[in-house]
């Protein structure tokens, strides 16, 4: 091989080595995949497309990112509120945003939607009233389900009970929450089911 194709070979193995280390460094970390859920390749995400001033006209990097839903938060606020007037809440679209080289949001894939509560407690140590607010607000959801919100994929309903300063904060899975309805578990058994190790 005479001089010039080994310069030519070696110049396509650094294009291909800088190609994939680019990937690499654009993809989520391992840390990243193991706290969130990941989609079946057979799956296809529902897509809020987010419009870029400029038109890309090359490739991007996905990155986590959430996106609030101003539609589906008033909404479930409105359906949370009916049932406990002096609670707020809201909804956001978790998923990932394809980011240009310039660092534009180009579009967002969203993976699924996630629900957030926010109510005010006299004792956050009241496990028997906590789950019975838990059990009281689950219903709400029903309204909400995969197709109706942005993703494939269930999400989690998250309540942030507050007594003055202090807060508690009880994360439950939505596939979790409609079993402990169907159930009929509440109060104390509530909030030690949905927290046990």
């Amino acid at each position: 091989m005479n001089k010039r194709n080994s310069l030519t070979l070696i110049v396509l193995l650094l294009i291909a080595g800088a190609f994939l280390f680019a990937l690499t460094r654009s993809a989520p970390s391992e840390t990243d995949n193991d706290r969130l859920p990941q989609p079946a390749l057979t799956e296809e995400p529902l897509v809020i497309a987010i419009t870029p001033s400029v038109e890309s006209s090359g490739p991007c990097a996905y990155t986590w990112a959430y996106h609030d839903l101003p539609e589906v938060s008033a909404e479930f606020e409105a359906a949370v509120k009916a049932l406990l007037p002096d609670a707020s809440a809201h909804a956001s679209a978790f998923g990932e945003d394809c980011v240009s080289a310039d660092g534009r949001a180009v579009s967002f894939s969203a993976m699924e939607t996630d629900f957030y509560v926010v109510i005010s407690v006299t004792d956050l140590n009241d496990n028997e009233a906590l789950g019975n607010l838990i059990a009281q607000v689950l219903p709400a959801l029903d309204h909400f389900a995969i197709g109706s919100v942005p993703g494939p994929k269930d999400g989690f309903i998250e309540f942030t009970f507050r007594a003055g300063e202090d807060q508690r904060v009880v994360r439950v899975p939505l596939p979790l929450g409609r079993e402990f309805r169907e159930k009929g578990v509440s109060g104390a058994e509530l909030i030690g089911a949905i927290e046990q190790p």
